[in-house]
This record gives C-alpha cells, structure tokens and sequence, in this order.
C-alpha cells in the first residue's frame, strides 16, 4: 500500500479523478439542494422549489406596478412618460392573458380593491391556490441622497432620489412626502425627516394579494415548470444517490491524494519537492487574483444562463471555471499538506523569510559595533520604551520591566555556566566542551574559544605523551634490536678466543659473526636511513620510469627466497607499460622493503597478490598477503618506526621497513598507505600517471639493486 501510495502515477490520477468528479458531485449536489423540498417535502408542483422562484419573480414586477399606482396617485393621476410606459408594460406582462399569476391591489384601511389583473373580485377566493398578502410600502426610505431647493418663487422644495427617478414635493402638495418620513413645518418653512424606526412610514396604504390559479390556463412559466417538474421530480431520488455517490468517490480520493501527498518512493519521510516548495503566502496571493478572475469569468456565465438559458458553449464555460476553482483550492491545500508534514510552513513562507533576512541583518550590523556601543544603544532603547509606555500602556511597561528582567537573569545565568566550564577547563579537563546553544552572541563567542583552547591543549597534551611513549619505545626497540646481534658477536668471540681458530667448529662460529654482524650493519644503515628520508635530507632525482618493469626486475630477485618460504606470487600487470615519475634508487627500495616484508611476515604456503593499474590519473601498485602473525595493531601504528606485527619480535626484521617505504615515496611526490581486515594485509602505492608527461626524462629502470 505504500508504494501506491507513493507511485507518482497513481497520486497523478487520483488527482485527476477527483477533480473531475468533485466538480460534477458539487454540482449535482448544488442541484439537489436547491429542490431539496421537492425531494423531501414536495407533495406537487404548487410546493416545489422552483414554483417558488417563479411565483417570487412575478410578485416582485406586481409589487414594482403597485409602486408605480401608489406614485401615480401622489402625483395627482400623472407620471412621468417613462413611468407611464413601465406601468403599461407590467399591466401587459401580468394581464391573465399572458401569466397564470394573479394579485390585487387594495387598501389597507378599508379593502377596497384598486387594481387586479383577474376577472372578478372575488378572483383570489375562487382560482388562486395558496393566497399570500403582503403590505406595500412605496413609501421606504431609500437611503439615497435627498435635496431641498427653494425655487423661483421662494419656495422649499423636497427632491427625493429614488434611483431611477427623482419625486418633487412642494408646500402645497405634501400629501405624499409623509410616506417618505418627510413633513413640512409651515412656520419655519422648512421639511423634516422624521422616520419611525425601521425607516418605514407608521401605515401602509396599500396591501398586494397574490398567487398563481389551479389549475393553469396559460403556458408561462408556471405551465412548464408544472411540465418539467412531472418528468425530473421522478429522477431526483436517483440523482440524489448519484450526487452522493460522487461526492463519496472525490472524498476518497482526495483522502488518498493528500495521505500520500509528500511521499516519494524509497523515502523514509515527507519531502517537500517541485511545486510543494512553493512559499504559501505568495502562492495564496497569486491564487487570490486568479479566483478573482474565475470569479469575474463565472459571472459574465450566470448571466448569460440568466438571460438566455443553458447551452454547450456556457456549461463548457461554466465547467472551465469549476475546474479552475477547484484547481486553485485543491493546489493552496495539498501545498500546504506537504508543508506541514514536513514541518516546513513556517520557514518557507515570504514573510518568514523576510522577517529571518531583516533579523539577520540588524543582528550583523550589531554585531559588527563594539560591545559597549551596543550596550549603550540597548540603554537607551530601553529608556525610550518605558517612557512612552509608561504614560500610554502601563500594562505595557509592566511587561516590558517583565522581559529585561528575564533577558538579565538569562544572561547571568549563561555567564555563570561560562566560568564553571573554564574553571573545568584549567582544572584539567581540556576536553570539556561548554555548550553555546541559545547563548547570546558575544557569550557565545567567548565560549567557543574556550572550546577550541580546551581542544588545542588536549591535542598538545596527547601528543607530548605519544611523544613520550613514542621515545620510550623507540629506546627500548633500539636497544633490544641493537643488543641481540651485539651480544651474539660477543658471545662467539670468547668461543673463539676459548678454543682457537683451529677448533672444528670455528667455520660455524665465523658464520653466525658474519651473519650477525651484516645484520648489526643493516640495522645502522636503516636507522641512518629512515634518519634522512624523514628529515627530508635525501635528494630526489625524478625520472619518467616504467612501473611495470621496474617491479618485475625487483621481483627476480625475490624468487628464490619465496620459494624457500613457500609463498607464490600472483602478478596482476597491464600488457601495456604505466609511466610514472618517481626516483629509481628509492623506488627500488619501496618495492625492496615491501617484498621483504612479505617474505618475513606472511604465512608460508599462501599467495601473495601485486597488481598494477591506472586509477583516477594515477598508477597505483597494490600488494597483498595473509600475516603469519595475528595482526591486532592499527595500521597507522604499524608504519610507525620500530614497530611490527609481530610484538614479540621474533623475527629478524628492524620494525623500519614500512617507515622507510612511506617516507620515501611521499619525498617523490607519491601516496602510501596500508590496510588492515583480519589477517589481511594490504600496503597501496601510488604516483601521478606521467604517460602524457614527456618533459620528464625517460630511463631505464636500474640493471640491479642499487647499492
């Protein structure tokens, strides 16, 4: 499950699947909604939603022409000429001719009927179903801006601002300014507005009865609403499940969406990559203006659905726009869910990272003054804030007091753990280590000096006492190799001096002097040896010389010895010749040392393996073989002078070989080093490749050993 869950295909068609059906489920739903009495409660067209709106829109052009009567009376049985026309065109428009709706106009004192579009009276009573009446007040104040003039004859004239139309009222015809809150005082010859409290007149003159005649008699919309509803009201169970359905698999398939919004496979947590790294503020700026645009663009839709009814160019529109919508909302959230699973939000967003640059800032520009300038400038900054918070937010001052007090305690309290580590410091614990984690700036600093003092004396130390154990051993090894031979010598001559040159086994006796004493003279020379090529005092003459030849000559001379020991040498060269530049004579001893090394150390009966090869623009020589001895020393340690696998020093060798190997490749620019596993020994060698490298003079590797 959490590899789908991670699969960059499956999140990409959850995706798109759930915005395809999220749109169309919101839409179905939308729709179910809005006939929702139908769905639940509607027991016929006449309690349907959609009769509603319809019976709605004819009552508002009824209530429009009992304005236009009410007026009319006002003005003393005119209109204007644009008035007069609208009131002839809703008289046509609500004549029974054309709308199956019904209204009268009465008084609202005495009843009395003053304008109907049925046939009879007593219309209302005998054809309408479900009689509604609702007061009409033409007489609402309509919050515009009215005006009073006085005109050529001096006299006040009230101009009210209808919208549309502007009303003119004098002195002498007031009557229906009253029902706009206005009156008029004769002595001070000035109006008035006096509204009661909901900006309505106390009465209202006229009452509208409205409705819609069952059954119909004229195909208006009330006609084919009764038509439509017969033939959807059947469907709107089923759609009504179908609409759930929808909105169930969008769920779904967001839930999955946004579970493995973040996931990558192979990842062990959330990553915030591509467009989830997208800063949330300055991505829900730009969405904003997108909305708005959608918004505008959905607008123009509706009203061309308004005026002209559904067709394919506007519900592709309106899809477009949906899609779009749910593009942005679905965009801002999966952002954000990246963003909080990887607990990333905060640090991303265009206001934090201005606030951190700004931080930032002011924090190096203090830094960058001394101490006690800054000192200074946080005095007076204080100074400054309780001054003006004391005399305007004493509750501020009281923090403010609150935060200094608290900055002041941490400080000492950070100074305090300061000394205590320097103390542990100078009390000989050079490796203590003083945390600086929230520790101001200039306390900070301090300590991580102090650190870095610690550190360097504990180094200091630790290399007087290698130093020392380095002597002490070096001393000791000396000594030890020195005295072997030494006493050996010694002990032959008194033989020899005991029983005289012509004693039979005085041959022998002479042997073992020869032996020891060429080892005694072996000793000194690698000891002089390893004097100079540490120092650096041997000079260097670099040739461009061909590895593969030169180990092969070094390797005749070692065939016999391994054959003696049993050991079996596994060559790996190249056909071709590898050029380095190098030194004979101490490249010859390098390759001397580590064949003599193996000869001495590696385990009869075993292989030993050398392989030449070009690496990353160098030729590297490899050597390895299985110890005789266990190898539980480090390898850095064992290249050191005097020291060899062997600790009971059994063998015959000097601990001096692989000390001298290094510091004689790295006087010729060369690496060194060896590797330890187990048993496992393994000495690497390598020079800079001089195939291409023809200023270096060319010669032939030594005929024999140099001597």
């Amino acid at each position: 499950m959490k590899q789908f869950r991670t699969s960059f295909a499956a999140k990409a068609a959850a995706f798109l699947l759930a915005l395809a059906i999220g749109v169309g489920g919101f839409w179905a739903s939308l729709f179910i909604l809005s006939q929702w009495d139908t769905l639940w409660t509607g027991s016929g067209y006449y309690t349907s939603n959609s009769y509603y709106q319809d019976r709605e829109n004819r009552f508002i052009q009824a209530r429009e022409l009992a304005y236009l009567i009410q007026y009319k009376e006002w003005e003393g049985n005119t209109l204007p000429y644009l008035d007069q026309q609208r009131l002839e065109d809703l008289q046509d428009v609500l004549s029974p001719a054309n709308t199956n709706f019904r209204f009268a106009i009465r008084r609202n004192d005495t009843g009395a009927l003053i304008y109907t579009n049925g046939s009879t009276d007593r219309v209302m009573e005998e054809q309408v179903y479900a009689v509604e009446r609702e007061a009409v007040y033409p007489s609402l104040n309509t919050g515009l801006q009215d005006d009073v003039f006085l005109d050529e004859s001096g006299q006040a004239v009230l101009q009210v601002n209808l919208g549309d139309q502007f009303l003119t009222f004098t002195p002498d015809s007031q009557a229906g300014a009253r029902q706009y809150g206005y009156t008029y005082d004769p002595w001070d010859e000035e109006w008035y507005y006096n509204p009661d409290d909901d900006g309505r007149v106390l009465t209202s003159e006229l009452v509208l009865e409205y409705g819609v005649t069952d059954p119909l008699t004229v195909e208006d919309e009330f006609w084919l609403g009764q038509q439509e509803y017969g033939e959807y009201a059947r469907y709107l169970p089923a759609l009504g499940l179908l609409a759930l359905a929808l909105d169930a698999a969008a769920v779904f398939l967001l839930v999955f969406f946004f579970r493995g919004a973040g996931w990558r496979p192979g990842a062990e947590r959330p990553v915030a990559a591509g467009f989830a790294r997208m800063p949330l503020d300055g991505l829900g700026f730009c969405l904003f203006f997108a909305i708005v645009f959608l918004t505008a663009g959905g607008d123009s839709i509706t009203y061309a659905i308004s005026s002209y009814g559904l067709s394919p160019v506007s519900v592709t529109g309106l899809g477009l726009v949906s899609c779009g919508f749910a593009l942005c909302v679905l965009g801002f959230a999966y952002v954000l869910t990246v963003q909080v699973k990887t607990r990333s939000l905060l640090q991303r967003t265009l206001v934090s990272r201005l606030a951190r640059l700004t931080a930032r800032a002011v924090r190096a520009m203090a830094r960058a003054w001394p101490l006690t300038w800054r000192a200074v400038l946080a005095f007076g900054l204080y100074v400054v804030l309780c001054f003006f918070t004391f005399f305007l937010l004493p509750l501020l001052w009281l923090l403010l007091q609150g935060v200094t007090l608290w900055l002041v305690c941490r400080w000492t309290l950070q100074w305090k753990h300061l000394q205590e580590g320097t103390d542990r410091i100078l009390g000989g614990e050079p490796d203590h280590h003083i945390d600086t984690e929230h520790m101001f700036h200039d306390l900070a600093t301090h300590a991580g000096q102090l650190n870095d003092l610690g550190r360097a004396v504990g180094a200091a130390v630790e290399e007087r006492i290698q130093s020392e154990r380095f002597r002490a051993e070096l001393i000791t090894n000396v000594s030890h190799d020195l005295k072997t031979p030494l006493t050996s010598i010694i002990n032959y001559v008194d033989l020899l001096k005991k029983q005289g040159l012509d004693s039979p086994r005085a041959p022998e006796y002479l042997e073992v002097l020869d032996r020891k004493s060429q080892r005694l003279k072996k000793l000194t020379e690698d000891l002089v040896e390893a004097s100079k090529a540490s120092t650096g005092s041997l000079s260097v003459h670099l040739e461009r010389l061909g590895m593969v030849q030169l180990f092969q000559q070094a390797l005749g001379e070692f065939q016999e010895r391994f054959a003696q020991t049993g050991l079996t040498l596994v060559p790996g060269f190249p056909a071709e010749e590898l050029w380095i530049p190098a030194d004979g004579r101490h490249l010859w001893r390098v390759i001397d040392n580590l064949l003599s090394n193996c000869n001495k150390y590696a385990q009869p009966g075993t292989r030993i393996y050398a392989d030449i090869f070009r690496q990353e623009g160098r030729v590297v020589l490899t050597i390895k073989n299985v110890s005789r001895q266990q190898l539980n020393i480090p390898a850095e340690r064992l290249m050191e002078r005097f020291v060899r696998g062997d600790e009971a020093r059994s063998t015959e060798g000097s601990g001096l070989g692989l000390s001298i190997a290094r510091s004689l490749t790295e006087l010729q620019g060369g690496q060194f080093h060896i590797e330890i596993d187990g048993d496992l020994f393994k000495a690497v060698v390598s020079f800079p490749d001089a195939s291409e490298q023809l200023p270096i003079p060319v010669s032939p590797p030594p005929a024999g050993r140099p001597q």
